[in-house]
């Protein structure tokens, strides 16, 4: 799935290299027994769009700005459910969108 973040297409792949440059984690990418190309920290999977223990410094760094409401149509939601809402995705690419776009000022 693609996710649109500030006119940017990204993967999930692309928002994990991307998380983990701006969180300051040195990984490697490399090819996994199926092709696919994965980001590896240690010789381990880094990967917070899907690993809670990878996205919970995210989540630290960005989690006043995950609660902040804001309008969504009539009422006033979360940022964090707003990103869901908006881009179809499970709470902790939310939560990545969410410090990828705080990160670049928005």
């Amino acid at each position: 799935m693609k996710y649109t973040i500030d006119g940017k297409e990204y993967t999930e792949f692309d928002i994990n290299k991307r998380c983990a440059e701006l969180i300051g984690v040195l990984v490697e990418s490399r090819c996994d027994r199926n092709g696919a190309y994965v980001i590896t920290q240690d010789s381990r999977d880094y990967d917070p769009c899907n690993n809670p223990e990878d996205a919970w410094p995210i989540i630290e760094k960005c989690w006043d700005d995950l609660n902040r409401f804001v309008p969504n149509g009539i009422t006033m939601v979360s940022k964090w459910r707003n990103i869901i809402e908006i881009h179809n995705c499970l709470k902790l690419v939310a939560a990545c969108i969410c410090f990828i776009e705080l990160e670049n000022g928005k």
